[in-house]
């Protein structure tokens, strides 16, 4: 079963096609890292799956439904989406920003999900703060949680370590990679190729609006796919605490 597919997919922006028959299939289960250049269509291939855009031919699927026949409850329900430097403009406090997620059932949430979104995203801490006086990184925890509240079994999310020191980005990496061991599936788009390295099972690298390389992380980033899609080279790198070799681009 995959997570979401494209057949045949075509279509972008009123004066731009950015895909044409784009067939993709995305397994369950798996951290998914979606990159590639400035422009190459991650963002947009994003915002077909939560149909902010429509094909003009070919069709999405969200766990092998229909994405067109779905009514945008339906799609909150089976998945959820973290946009890139993602904000709340409102003066909510933190519990209520996150109670946002169960507005797909009616904001019903007799099982619990609030709580244990924000448990799991380890912000149940700040439920009273204000969201406008939150850090970037608890915001970003704030969205994911929201996210994880509409109990999709699908998380997608835009640049979601965008802004953030390191320390930060761990903390938001580690969190993905534990979601995906509750047999989450999450797509996730990322312009850092040693985060791509780290933490994805398989990558899709595009380019120019067509999957270049698709598979295990460790085969598609490699100095030959670098090369060829970013136009730069690559040396390896031994990281001992992982115990694995990491492809880093050649700075000169």
């Amino acid at each position: 079963m995959y997570s979401l597919e494209t057949r045949g997919l075509t279509g972008g922006y009123d004066k731009q096609e950015v895909f044409t028959n784009l067939d993709l299939a995305i397994p369950e289960g798996k951290f998914i890292a979606l990159t590639g250049p400035n422009g190459s269509g991650k963002s947009t291939l994003l915002k077909f799956f939560y149909k902010e855009l429509i094909p003009s031919s070919g069709t999405v699927h969200i766990s092998g439904s229909e994405v067109s026949s779905l009514k945008q409850k339906e799609i909150a329900r089976k998945l959820g989406f973290v946009p890139q430097n993602g904000r709340i403009d409102y003066d909510f406090s933190v519990l209520e920003a996150v109670s946002m997620g169960r507005y797909a059932y009616g904001g019903h949430d007799e099982e619990g999900f609030v709580e244990q979104a924000l448990r799991d995203c380890d912000i149940l801490h700040l439920i009273h703060k204000r969201v406008t006086e939150l850090s970037g990184g608890e915001m970003q925890r704030v969205l994911l949680a929201r996210s994880l509240c509409q109990k999709g079994r699908v998380l997608l999310l835009d640049e979601p370590v965008n802004h953030l020191d390191v320390k930060h980005q761990r903390t938001m990496m580690n969190l993905l990679q534990r979601l995906v061991e509750k047999n989450l599936s999450v797509i996730c788009v990322l312009h850092d190729l040693l985060l791509v390295q780290v933490y994805s099972d398989e990558t899709i690298l595009l380019t120019k609006g067509s999957v270049y390389a698709s598979g295990p992380t460790q085969e598609v980033i490699c100095h030959e796919n670098i090369k060829a899609v970013y136009n730069i080279d690559a040396h390896k790198i031994h990281d001992p605490s992982l115990g694995r070799d990491l492809w880093m681009p050649t700075w000169c």
